[in-house]
């Protein structure tokens, strides 16, 4: 970590960065999900559309923060490591909140643009639309991913994800609000380097393990 800080890379780009360019993990499954697999090399890819599009198509900025209103799905992945790999935040809704606690977040995130998951459009109320006037909503649609991935990649340069303090926001996530409004949390570049590192060493997994994630 000591030395990513110093380079400005703490960003977890480039961790998929170098497994996708790896002969040794580049071909490897990083994400089953449904029927669909796909390996470091696939989602280094998608990272990069995605990031691009993100840039080009949606006006988004280094530093921005981007609110994902979505349950887990491959696409919301994409649109995660896609922010990453343009020096974005993503901040992760909860997206069974309704109402005043939903508007809250957003608003809390300061956000001018979310995406949300057709499955949970319907908490996207009139009254929310319009306490929300003022951000950029779009739904994760088929459209939405064909045009995202019919992007050419861009990689940009370092600068663009250029961050070298270990309390830098990586994620913005939220309480579930059970004693009043959902409250901001920041996950640091620390913590993700930390949590990454900690958790396989904790769990004694293997290169060959994998995952399993009922949600």
């Amino acid at each position: 970590m000591f030395l990513s800080e110093r380079r400005g890379r703490l960003n977890a780009f480039y961790l998929i960065e170098s497994r996708a360019k790896s002969r040794a993990t580049a071909n490897r499954p990083f994400l089953l999900f449904g029927d669909k697999s796909y390996t470091y090399a696939d989602l280094y890819d998608r990272a990069l559309r995605y990031g691009t599009w993100l840039r080009e198509t949606m006006g988004v900025k280094e530093k921005d923060i981007v609110a994902l209103n979505s349950m887990n799905s491959d696409n919301y992945l994409f649109l995660w490591f896609g922010l990453w790999a343009i020096g974005a935040v993503p901040a992760f809704i909860n997206y069974n909140l309704r109402g005043d606690a939903l508007v809250h977040c957003v608003r809390k995130a300061k956000s001018n643009l979310m995406f949300v998951d057709p499955a949970v459009a319907e908490a996207l109320t009139e009254d929310v639309r319009g306490s929300l006037s003022g951000v950029r909503i779009e739904l994760m649609d088929e459209k939405f991913e064909a045009d995202a991935i019919a992007t050419d990649p861009v990689r940009y340069p370092d600068e663009t994800r250029y961050t070298n303090r270990g309390e830098d926001v990586a994620i913005l996530i939220f309480t579930s609000g059970t004693t009043g409004l959902p409250k901001a949390a920041v996950v640091s570049w620390a913590k993700v380097t930390v949590a990454g590192g900690f958790v396989p060493v904790w769990t004694k997994l293997r290169p060959t393990d994998v995952y399993y994630t009922v949600s």
